[in-house]
Formats: structure tokens, sequence, C-alpha cells
């Protein structure tokens, strides 16, 4: 005689047990395709200003407190040390970029009878007043 017929009918199942803990993570599947383009920045237009002043070579570069979203519309005025002199001071924008702003100050002094002579830069210790905007619109 089997042991089964010795111990009666089989019962029900029991329930299924736990199951177990999941292997090791798989290498990283190729990457997907790239998601639709995010809104654009908004250019806050509001300006910044600064006072800088001039190095040896006549330029001044001002930095930032935070890079803006875009090349500013940028605006540089000298201040003229000695007012009603014969020299004049002009101020050219050499680079503009979304963190900083690079000007150069030249001076041309006026001889009798000659008019203005050629420029050369202005030297350390001309002070300029910066604006820096960014832009809002493209004008076309």
């Amino acid at each position: 005689m089997s042991q089964r017929a010795r111990n009666g009918k089989d019962g029900d199942r029991g329930p299924a047990g736990a199951e177990g803990r999941a292997g090791p993570a798989g290498p990283p599947g190729p990457a997907g395709p790239p998601g639709p383009a995010g809104p654009p920045g908004e250019a806050t237009g509001v300006p910044y200003a600064a006072v800088a002043t001039t190095g040896g070579d006549g330029r001044a570069t001002w930095v930032f407190p935070v890079p803006m979203l875009a090349a500013p519309v940028v605006s540089a005025l000298p201040v003229d040390p000695a007012p009603g002199g014969d020299v004049t001071y002009t101020v050219v924008l050499e680079t503009a970029s979304v963190e900083q702003v690079t000007v150069r100050v030249w001076r041309t002094r006026a001889l009798l009878g000659l008019g203005l002579l050629p420029a050369v830069p202005a030297g350390a210790g001309i002070v300029v007043h910066l604006t820096a905007t960014e832009p809002t619109g493209v004008l076309g």
C-alpha cells in the first residue's frame, strides 16, 4: 500500500510562495529620441549698469552678475577726467557676450589749426559708465 492510500486524499493546495529577490540590473538601454523643445527663455529687458575703469591699454571689461540669455544691447559713455580740455574721448565696444563686455577708450587731441590727431588708446584711469540690456526682440 502506498503512503498516499494510508493517509487519505490530498488536501487543497496551499498559498503560492513569495517571489524571489530581483536580480542585478542589466546594462542601460540605448538613448531614446530627444523630446520636444522647451519654451524659449524670457528676456527680462531689465538693464544692468556698472562703472568700470580702464587699464593701461585703454580697455575695461565688465563681467555681468548673472549671464544673460543673449548678447546684450550695450551703451558705454566715457567720463572726461578734465572737462573743457582739448582731449576728446571715444568708447568702442570690442566684445559683447552673454557673460561680459569689453570696451576700449580712445583719445584724440586737437592741435591749433590741424584739427584732431589720430586716436590713441586712452590709457589707465578713464571711468566708463556702462549699461547692458537683454534684447527682448529682433528688429527687422
